[in-house]
């Protein structure tokens, strides 16, 4: 049985707004990743790609243990 505990609207505008936020700093970051030739860049880019999806999924599973819908991708 699965429980979902209460978010409050400021909590959810917050969560969401960082969630924003996640998505569009892992949308710079892979239009950069197609700009650079730079391996070392390139990794770095990556390694901000992967730990803003990893931060994308968290915020997207505390809304849907509240009870949430996940934000749509783009």
């Amino acid at each position: 049985m699965m429980h979902h505990w209460r978010m409050t609207e400021m909590e959810k505008l917050h969560i969401m707004e960082q969630l924003r936020a996640e998505e569009l700093c892992t949308k710079k970051a892979r239009f950069y990743l197609t700009q650079t030739r730079d391996p070392a860049i390139q990794g770095l880019l990556q390694q901000c790609i992967d730990k803003g999806q990893r931060h994308i999924s968290t915020l997207n599973n505390l809304l849907q243990d509240a009870g949430l819908p996940q934000m749509a991708r783009h």
